[in-house]
């Protein structure tokens, strides 16, 4: 008896000693399960919304969309804020986990971030762009997004009606968009709108940097153009997103295979007196070689130009 409890002592001792060996050695990654596993049980549930509104559900480089929504680096952070945007959705709320220390502050880094919340905004759909996109940090593990819509429900109704109404005036087939489709588009709202040379900087009264200026008042700011293009290319399904800078900003569309750039409001006699083909589907190369002033860009920032 006294030597079978013997054998169970030295067998148990030897379980003790391997297990006391492979946690000192493995120490870091088994403290990393342990979180996760405490994560999975202490989390607090993320409320997905069910609705998607205006989405592009188009691969794009530079942005991605995400359904993990709970972050454990920052690039996972960043899909967040463009899943949200991309989707429509007017409000969101996601927890930081335990295991990841440093989310807080790389929250507020990304929503401090201008060049990514702005670049965000040139990958959704106008419908889904933002006024402001707010952050609100609530104690230690909570995120609380907000967006402030550019356009309005009945703004994007009015529009919506519009576009369709004008694809089907300028005889353009959905099912087989050619290049001469998209220089109707552009020679139409080249035709239709001036530029809005008396805007006033911050007027919260003008709606000139939105569609429904340019489509309905025939005034716009480049914003306008673009926005309105940008429209155009979504309800015909061509692959499209804004580039802007400072001072500027135009439509890239995926067109014959390869992304090329069109600026509707500097091929505006009215604005740049210039042949209003100018700067309709110029890779980027030829944009650059024709103006590197209000053209010139952070290809870094915009991957698919960025080959």
């Amino acid at each position: 008896m006294n030597r079978t409890k013997t054998l169970v002592c030295i067998v148990l001792l030897l379980i003790f000693s391997i297990f006391f060996y492979i946690f000192c050695v493995k120490f870091d990654e088994i403290v990393i399960i342990i979180g996760n596993v405490i994560d999975n049980f202490t989390d607090k549930e993320v409320l997905v919304p069910d609705y998607v509104v205006h989405n592009k559900i188009y691969k794009f480089d530079t942005v991605d969309q995400t359904e993990e929504f709970v972050p454990h680096n920052v690039d996972d952070i960043k899909k967040i804020y463009y899943t949200v945007l991309n989707n429509g959705w007017d409000s969101f709320t996601f927890y930081c986990p335990d295991s990841y220390k440093t989310c807080i502050d790389d929250v507020k880094n990304v929503a401090n971030e201008s060049n990514f919340i702005s670049i965000i905004n040139n990958y959704v759909a106008p419908y889904n762009s933002y006024k402001k996109y707010n952050t609100l940090i609530i104690g230690d593990d909570e995120v609380s997004l907000t967006i402030e819509k550019l356009y309005t429900s009945v703004e994007i109704a009015t529009l919506k009606l519009m576009i369709e109404h004008l694809i089907d005036d300028l005889g353009i087939d959905r099912n087989n968009v050619t290049r001469n489709d998209l220089k109707k588009i552009h020679d139409f709202l080249i035709n239709l709108i001036t530029y809005d040379e008396d805007y006033v900087e911050g007027d919260e009264n003008t709606i000139s940097n939105k569609a429904n200026g340019a489509l309905l008042n025939k005034i716009a700011l480049c914003s306008g153009y673009t926005d309105t293009y940008a429209l155009f290319m979504d309800e015909l399904n061509i692959k499209n997103f804004k580039v802007s800078t400072e001072n500027h900003v135009w439509n890239v569309v995926y067109f014959d295979n390869q992304w090329l750039h069109i600026d509707v409001t500097w091929d505006d006699d009215d604005k740049n007196n210039k042949a209003n083909d100018y700067f309709f589907l110029v890779n980027t190369d030829e944009l650059l070689k024709k103006d590197t002033t209000d053209h010139s860009f952070d290809k870094t920032l915009y991957l698919e130009l960025n080959q």
